[in-house]
């Protein structure tokens, strides 16, 4: 009943406050909404690749992305629990024909994979199928799928050009698969051939990335899957197919993280805004609550009425916010499967959105918990009203010495308890529940930071604007109350803004200082110009090749890929050690550098990033374990450098012990010093003559490398201008409501100042110095709790990722906000404003 005769009547006569309040429940939901979807769409599709490709397949033989040596299969054939064992060839390729972006190339033995996948020719050579040697006699051989030949023009018999490392060739269309099964994978951008031809086009010499198997009949898969680790040694993954969607999401951690903070931000900041707008509500409704009390509604009366309130909007902004975030996921879904694919090196092709009834309803769910929270203490306050003073103008807005002094106590204890947690906390929860600790601290000290700074305020207001600067400030220490919510709310938005981008500014200048020392050759010969791409790899000539090129001072073949350390995905590099020293020596954070470089070269040690050694917990002289197709790898750690090469964690090691573990002389990108006195340019010119005709490379400069990564880390931080974008909307949101309230609280002083002669651009600059203000004191409580919540999030990163950096506030950022703060506060008053001046005069001095 209360709902239907007090609220709705509220709700109609304040309905921009409402859309206010359903925009910050709505906020929260639609964000939830957009990051979870997309990196679950992410997740899916790639796990949809490997469950379409899988076909049968019950067991995959795995070594890592280095791959392993022929003879691998025949002693996986050899074994009586395997019924079928065939080699995988698999990469992901650009096509550069328009408009289709990645084919997926799988490079297989038809002689024995029919086993495992089912071909449906729709049209083409039957033999393929009956006879495959027919396919084996033709390398050129090529199979597509309905969708892709249909979307290219392509029939039997046509051919289609693709870039291998032996540079670009053709390839005849022999078969066109139905769109079923298997078929079906990677959106049906799928072309097989044949593994030795794939072998020759990718760059992989006498290599197969795995090995796909069947289990005899009457075996227990789990005994034929111990029977190959038995047989094939500790160097090897023997895992169903499944096992790898596991390992991609061990490889998005980091992203994971991200994801679930930019959720939690948009949840906290529209916990703010509605909190805000209740807290107004419970302000102007304060006469209506007293009369309520007076004619005996409970306590308890009360608090259900805002609280039922809060549900209602809740439930209508959560579905609100569902809405929006399902037409933003799929922005959100591209930008995310570009981004993985840029720094994991894995493509994606995502068709459709993957949604789960769970999302939603835990969006929902989320949507009206955060709006109950947020309306509790507003509806807590409601019910304590006092009916004789709710109906006494201002007395429900005074701060008592009392109720200050406690709040100082409080926010001191658990202050002192949070930098404990801090400094002490080696466990994670004892260091979040600090972290977390931080948020009522500042809020408990808001309200009276705020009066402290509107005091020291008024005076430089008073300077400016004698009467108007007077007025503005005085109502703001007349009502610490009616600010503090916005104050508050605009200070949480702004110090996670100053968190987050002080993070990505040390990121950035440890990110350039990397580059630096790590990355200054003058060239770099990749065979993609992706450089977290491994679909395709150099032979061992490429070395000789390029150093005999006029210019060329001296060359470094690097060799990456990654394997499977302790279950998670860690990039191995291998280089030249000793010629890593003499050109660009890293510092090392634990352990003697001459020393470091010295046992890395002799074999006897490896050298591991600062993450790997903080996120996998293996430090300076403890032993690393390396699965390898010759057995498992132990060395120790000889040193400990800065590296960000792969946010799991990077180990580099001699290249000459690669080969002799690995069995492989391929290289990955070769690292090009030009003579001193030569142009960079004219080397490349002359790499380019001599080996483009050759074979596949992309010969990048110096420069170039470092914009791409460069680029990609600011994709990767791009989420603090999203950020600064909620903190402005949140200034916007929180001034609006806030000095319609004041106007509304100071209807009579207004109308007794234009009644003795004010004018009207007085009352407006009066309205505007005082948003002004509230938009200076969140500015500066938000830059200060900034610096604090930076130091946090400098251990959370180096919890989470590994990543040692080092305290750098972001003042360019902090200047940026001053003016963007300021200006959407001006732009907040403008309304209220105008509303002021035109209230008539004898309703305003009626007023009380």
């Amino acid at each position: 009943m209360l709902l239907r005769l007090l609220s709705w009547p509220y709700l109609r006569k304040h309905v921009l406050r409402w859309t206010l309040t359903l925009a910050g429940i709505a906020l929260g939901a639609a964000v939830f909404v957009a990051t979870h979807a997309a990196s679950q769409s992410v997740r899916a599709a790639f796990q949809r690749t490997v469950e379409d490709i899988a076909g049968a397949t019950q067991l995959q033989v795995w070594a890592g992305d280095f791959g392993f040596p022929e003879e691998v299969l025949e002693r996986v054939q050899s074994l009586r629990e395997v019924r079928a064992a065939v080699p995988v060839i698999e990469a992901v390729i650009d096509t550069g024909l328009q408009g289709q972006g990645n084919l997926y190339v799988l490079g297989v033995d038809l002689t024995g994979d029919r086993g495992l996948r089912r071909y449906d020719l729709e049209s083409g050579e039957e033999a393929l199928i009956d006879d495959p040697l027919v396919f084996l006699a033709q390398p050129d051989s090529i199979m597509l799928t309905r969708e892709f030949a249909a979307q290219n023009a392509l029939q039997i018999g046509g051919r289609i050009r693709l870039g291998g490392m032996e540079g670009e060739k053709w390839f005849t269309v022999r078969g066109i698969m139905r769109p079923e099964g298997w078929a079906k994978a990677f959106g049906g951008s799928l072309a097989v051939m044949d593994i030795y031809a794939a072998q020759l086009m990718l760059g992989r010499g006498r290599r197969f990335d795995r090995i796909d198997l069947a289990v005899e009949d009457g075996v227990p898969i789990e005994q034929c899957q111990a029977a190959l680790k038995k047989l094939l040694g500790p160097g090897f993954e023997v895992e169903p197919p499944s096992a790898r969607g596991r390992h991609f999401e061990a490889m998005l951690e980091g992203y994971s993280i991200t994801v679930n903070i930019s959720s939690l931000l948009a949840l906290l900041i529209g916990m703010f805004i509605i909190y805000n707008s209740f807290a107004i509500a419970v302000t102007q409704r304060r006469a209506e609550i007293g009369v309520l009390r007076a004619l005996g509604a409970t306590r308890g009366q009360i608090r259900t009425l805002f609280l039922a309130e809060s549900a209602v909007a809740g439930v209508v902004g959560s579905l609100a916010g569902v809405a929006a975030g399902l037409a933003l996921a799929r922005a959100v879904t591209a930008n995310t499967a570009r981004l993985t694919q840029q720094v994991y090196g894995v493509a994606q092709n995502i068709e459709q959105l993957f949604v789960t009834p769970a999302l939603l309803a835990a969006a929902v769910a989320i949507g009206i918990a955060t709006s109950m929270v947020a309306a509790w203490l507003p509806a807590r306050q409601a019910a304590r009203v006092d009916p004789v003073q709710a109906l006494q103008k201002g007395k429900y807005q005074v701060l008592t010495a009392g109720e200050n002094r406690l709040r100082r106590v409080v926010a001191a204890l658990l202050a002192l308890v949070s930098a404990a947690c801090l400094l002490f906390g080696s466990a994670g929860w004892v260091f979040y529940t600090g972290y977390a600790l931080l948020v009522p601290v500042a809020l408990l000290l808001a309200p009276t930071l705020s009066l402290w700074l509107a005091r020291l305020l008024r005076p430089l207001l008073r300077r400016l604007r004698p009467v108007e600067g007077a007025l503005a400030a005085d109502s703001l220490l007349a009502a610490p109350r009616r600010t503090s919510a916005t104050v508050s709310a605009l200070m949480l938005a702004l110090a996670l803004v100053v968190g987050f981008g002080g993070i990505a500014r040390s990121v950035y200048i440890s990110v350039v200082e990397w580059l630096d020392s790590a990355l200054n050759p003058d060239l770099f010969v990749t065979p993609s110009q992706n450089l977290a791409s491994r679909a395709f790899a150099f032979p061992a000539e490429i070395g000789p090749q390029v150093e005999s090129i006029e210019g060329v001072s001296q060359v470094q073949l690097v060799r990456s890929a990654r394997v499977l350390f302790r279950q998670k995905p860690v990039t191995v590099f291998s280089i030249e050690v000793a010629s890593l020293e003499r050109t660009s020596p890293r510092p090392a954070l634990a352990g003697d550098p001459k020393q470091m470089y010295r046992l890395a070269a002799a074999g006897q040690g490896v050298i591991v990033s600062d993450a790997f050694s903080r996120l996998q917990g293996v430090g300076y002289g403890e032993a690393v374990e390396l699965p390898t197709p010759s057995g498992m790898l132990r060395l120790p750690v000889v040193g400990v450098t800065r590296d960000f090469s792969d946010q799991q964690g990077a180990v580099m090691l001699d290249r000459s012990v690669y080969q002799r573990w690995w069995k492989d002389s391929s290289v990955s990108v070769v690292r090009v010093y030009v003579k001193p006195g030569v142009s960079p340019e004219a080397v490349r010119r002359r790499i380019l003559e001599r080996l483009a005709g050759q074979r596949r490379l992309l010969v990048l400069s110096n420069r170039q490398v470092r914009e791409h990564i460069l680029q990609v880390t600011d994709q990767w931080f791009g989420m603090t201008y999203s950020q600064i974008a909620v903190a402005i909307l949140v200034a916007v949101l929180g001034i609006v409501n806030t000095l319609i309230v004041s106007i509304t609280d100071r209807r009579r002083e207004l109308g007794v100042l234009q009644a003795v002669g004010g004018l009207r651009r007085q009352v407006r600059h009066t309205v505007w110095m005082e948003a002004l203000a509230i938009g200076a004191i969140g500015l500066l409580l938000g830059l200060a709790l900034g610096a604090v919540n930076l130091l946090y999030a400098l251990e959370n990163a180096l919890r989470l990722a590994g990543l040692r950096l080092d305290y750098r506030y972001p003042f360019e950022l902090a200047l940026l906000l001053v003016p963007l703060i300021l200006g959407a506060a001006w732009i907040a008053a403008l309304g209220p404003a105008r509303a002021a001046v035109r209230a008539r005069l004898v309703e305003a001095l009626e007023y009380e």
